[in-house]
């Protein structure tokens, strides 16, 4: 706040010494009569993209970088421009300002301080400023309040007494957001989590019906009879809420008797609906984090919101029979009409954002009212059903290496970055469709963990997320162990390049032979997961364990280029790799390794595998459902191991699908936040029963251990 602060006047000051001094008279009075309205034009412009941009940011594809882009350019610069044009206004003399109208827009920047509803905070930490905006409020506040003092007498009565309805809204739309960050904080986010009335266990326990006890979350919910999209909406606020903690980097230590908590039936809930779950979950945390919808949505946010819209308009009829009893200009007058109905076209359009979100949704079913229930029910008609996470990155080495790369705009954007080469990164990476075998794939294998987890009665959860592979190629004929070193014995960050560089040879070899025909669906699930983890290497390294990965990632790149110019290249070097008899290939890949490069070591894996089909009469589809079992060890090793905050942070830029496949593997208890442990013998004796309350969980620490 104090560089804005410190920014603003300087440019004011160049202004005020440099520019207008060096104009001419015509030219300066030009600049004077339309410098604030185009600034209160642009601000009023800037709001509006600001808040459809806001909303579409949390969401994942192709163009979630450049959205995530221009949203912070827009973010800083509505805050920047409005406290411009207020400093500009306190700066300016009584004879530059010819029209009271001028004065009229102060308020509305106010209102424009207090910014949209779908973004409050960019990135996490701004809401740890929250005390900062406080400060800046009330000095904005101020500069508003000393401009009308300053210009008291060239103002009318009745627009003195109009600008009062819409400078109580600026104070309220202001209000809200620095409350926002206030409750977004990571402090008060960690008090929000166990708020409320918490009793010791036996109290819980006895103040429930023996009906109650052990009830599954399902069956909570099937006597309310919620069927369609609401059902996989209610579940997710009762499982948010459970899981929230998690996001506060605050472990869960549960009874084991109350491990049905972290079950998801899969006679009840399909694959499709539990990523549809997750997705809610994530919108629900995301609106916490970075909007202002969690206290819109509340009874007293609905009040002030229907008291600022009535507010407005009312101004604005009362501004159509006043306006004519004065020689005003057109141009203000037309600003002043721009600024009032963009204000009222931003408060219906936030209220209709609010209403059909998740948790507008979750609110108006909650409510008596019939009326609010038939709003819920209509908008549910005009709203798309969520499908989960639709798509997730893809970024392949060899398409990033083997073809000339374009680097005119690349080299320029990355002048000060040349080691990381992000952007040549970027413009490599694309899109690909999350499939529904891809989602029943990653479900059913994370059952399989559950039923794994049940299996040890709770225990060696650490041992079970450790695994990146290696019970998979335990499992595999023939010598396993020439093999099991890529993913026992070296850094995280290696393995996934090895394997990267082995599931891309093996696709080629197969792609060349078979068409890919015969490939699904296990090849395509283990290409989608292999350049998956490859994107997260090369752009989002702070969701993987730390390891030398760009270092592997750049040498890999300089083998892959020796072996190949180009890509048709790399497929010819490919099939006469394995055109070769064993002993030449075996010396030609060894040859290779010997340097240690990951390119070669990868290829030397792609021979093992190959050889499965070749000497131990393996089928492709078992080779590559084998392939896919490793990437998906490799993908939920990746996913425990990366931290709840850092999938917060990630938020910001879009959703990724590492932190869908961590919050689904939360769901059934395979976290290394969430720790089972058994009954202490006193609550045993005293014949202590844990049961959860789903229409309690405020009271969430009563049923931690």
């Amino acid at each position: 706040m104090i560089l804005t602060i410190a920014s603003l006047m300087m440019i004011l000051e160049i202004r005020d010494r440099a520019l207008l001094r060096t104009l001419s008279n015509r030219i300066q009075y030009i600049w004077l009569r339309w410098e604030l309205r185009a600034m209160v034009i642009v601000s009023l412009t800037v709001q509006l993209m600001l808040i459809k941009l806001g909303s579409r940011r949390r969401f994942s594809d192709r163009n979630s970088k450049t959205v995530s882009f221009f949203t912070w350019t827009l973010y800083l610069l509505a805050d920047w421009l409005a406290a411009l044009t207020l400093g500009t206004l306190l700066r300016s003399e009584k004879e530059e300002v010819t029209n009271p109208l001028v004065l009229f827009w102060a308020p509305f920047l106010l209102l424009h301080l207090g910014g949209p509803d779908t973004i409050t905070a960019y990135s996490l930490s701004d809401n740890e400023l929250w005390l900062r905006h406080f400060f800046g409020m009330c000095f904005q506040i101020g500069v508003a309040f000393y401009v009308y003092v300053k210009f008291w007498t060239i103002a009318t009565a009745t627009l003195i007494f109009m600008a009062i309805p819409i400078f109580t809204v600026g104070v309220i739309k202001y209000g809200e957001r620095v409350w926002s960050l206030f409750k977004a904080s990571s402090v008060r986010f960690r008090k929000s989590v166990f708020s409320g009335d918490n009793g010791s266990p036996l109290e819980v326990e006895h103040s429930q019906s023996p009906s109650e006890r052990g009830m599954r979350l399902e069956e909570y919910l099937e006597p309310k009879q919620i069927e369609g999209k609401y059902g996989d909406l209610y579940r997710a606020f009762h499982l948010f809420h459970v899981f929230k903690p998690m996001f506060a980097d605050l472990k869960l230590r549960i009874y084991q008797n109350l491990s049905y908590v972290f079950e998801l039936d899969q006679t009840k809930v399909s694959a499709k609906a539990a990523f549809t779950i997750v997705e809610i979950e994530l919108g629900f945390l995301y609106d916490l984090l970075y909007t202002k919808i969690p206290i819109v949505i509340t009874r007293p946010g609905v009040i002030l919101r229907f008291i600022c819209l009535s507010l407005i308009t009312c101004t604005l009829l009362a501004f159509f029979f006043a306006v004519g009893k004065h020689d005003y200009s057109r141009v203000d007058i037309s600003i002043s009409y721009l600024l009032m109905v963009g204000a009222i076209f931003l408060e219906i359009y936030s209220a209709l954002l609010h209403l059909s979100s998740d948790w507008g949704f979750y609110w108006l079913s909650q409510q008596n009212n019939r009326f609010f229930r038939r709003i819920g029910s209509t908008l549910a008609r005009f709203t798309k059903p969520k499908e989960g996470i639709r798509s997730m990155a893809q970024h392949s080495l060899l398409d990033y290496c083997l073809p000339p790369r374009k680097r005119d705009l690349a080299a320029v954007l990355n002048f000060f970055d040349s080691e990381e080469d992000r952007m040549g990164k970027y413009l490599h990476t694309g899109w690909k469709d999350v499939s529904p075998e891809l989602q029943q794939f990653i479900y059913s294998g994370l059952q399989e963990k559950r039923r794994k987890y049940e299996e040890t009665k709770f225990k060696n959860l650490s041992e079970l997320l450790d695994e990146r592979g290696s019970s998979v190629l335990k499992g595999m004929e023939g010598s396993s162990e020439d093999i099991l070193w890529s993913v026992c014995e070296v850094e995280f960050t290696h393995s996934l390049l090895l394997w990267h560089v082995a599931t891309e040879v093996v696709y080629h070899d197969d792609d060349h032979r078979y068409r890919a025909v015969q490939l699904e669906p296990y090849c395509l699930i283990s290409k989608a997961l292999s350049d998956y983890m490859m994107y997260l290497l090369y752009l989002c390294p702070a969701m993987l364990p730390e390891g030398i990965g760009n270092i592997r990632h750049r040498d890999t790149c300089t083998e892959a280029m020796n072996f190949a110019l180009d890509k048709f290249q790399f497929k010819e070097a490919v099939r006469g790799l394995f055109g070769m008899d064993i002993k030449s290939r075996s010396f030609f890949i060894q040859m290779g390794s010997s340097r240690k490069s990951a390119f070669f070591e990868g290829c030397q894996i792609a021979e093992q595998l190959q050889s499965l089909v070749s000497n131990f009469q393996w089928d492709n589809q078992d080779k590559w459902k084998l392939i896919a079992d490793l990437w998906l060890d490799m993908l939920t090793y990746a996913a425990a191991q990366c931290s709840w905050k850092e999938h917060a942070i990630q938020l910001q830029h879009g959703e990724e699908f590492l932190t869908h496949v961590a919050l689904l593997m939360a769901h059934l208890g395979l976290s290394k936040k969430i720790q089972m442990v058994p009954l202490p013998k006193m609550l045993e004796e005293a014949d202590f029963e844990p049961t959860f309350h789903w229409d309690k969980l405020h009271r969430l620490t009563s049923y931690l251990a």
